[in-house]
């Protein structure tokens, strides 16, 4: 992306990249400050990268994500760092404010060590087989959830070990607790602060398998 090296300050819109299949970095918009959403409601949605190996190029975003941040099917990138200054993100249309999927080489989310306060949308990771923690979102005070009303919905994580990170997380989750195919997670600590669960489309509240 280095033609695009003269943009700078704020994109009105969204960032969408996807089926992208040779782009291993985003290296030319280092000086982009902050990213608007589309009408979808995304701000970031990178998808079908499967070079993608670094968000560095991101590192000049500041502040709020009006919208959600998806990143999906990019199976090289192992850490979120170039996201570090973001402090809010929003939501999408179906209330995703989080959404990662298909990252096997994704190990940790420090690069979202800046999130603080509420997330408005659900907290969605799939198929991040590498990731041992959720350290980075410590600072997360309340999450929304999606339109199937799940909140946090963590699904085939092999890896992951502690909910930790999550302690941040305080009074009510709107929506479900879904945690599925997380063999080596042996206990919830760090959900001790949630006093209410909601529930979800299909009547689950918590849902652990």
């Amino acid at each position: 992306l280095s033609g695009l090296r003269g943009l700078s300050g704020a994109l009105p819109g969204a960032l969408v990249i996807r089926y992208a299949a040779q782009l291993a970095s985003l290296a030319g918009l280092e000086d982009i400050t902050t990213i608007g959403n589309h009408d979808q409601g995304r701000s970031i949605l990178l998808e079908q990268m499967p070079s993608l190996q670094s968000l560095s190029g991101l590192r000049g975003l500041a502040g709020a994500l009006p919208g959600g941040l998806t990143i999906k099917h990019a199976p090289q990138l192992a850490l979120l760092d170039g996201l570090e200054n973001i402090s809010m993100i929003g939501k999408d249309d179906h209330g995703h404010s989080i959404w990662l999927e298909e990252m096997p080489a994704l190990h940790s989310l420090s690069g979202l060590c800046s999130l603080a306060g509420a997330l408005p949308g659900a907290l969605t990771i799939k198929h991040a087989t590498q990731l041992a923690s959720l350290d980075g979102l410590e600072n997360i005070t309340a999450i929304g959830k999606f339109d199937n009303g799940d909140s946090i919905f963590l699904y085939h994580m092999p890896s992951l070990q502690s909910l930790s990170g999550l302690r941040g997380l305080a009074e009510a989750l709107p929506g479900a607790l879904v945690i599925i195919h997380a063999a080596q997670l042996a206990s919830l600590h760090g959900l001790e602060n949630i006093t209410t669960i909601g529930s979800n489309i299909y009547g689950n509240s918590i849902w652990l398998a």
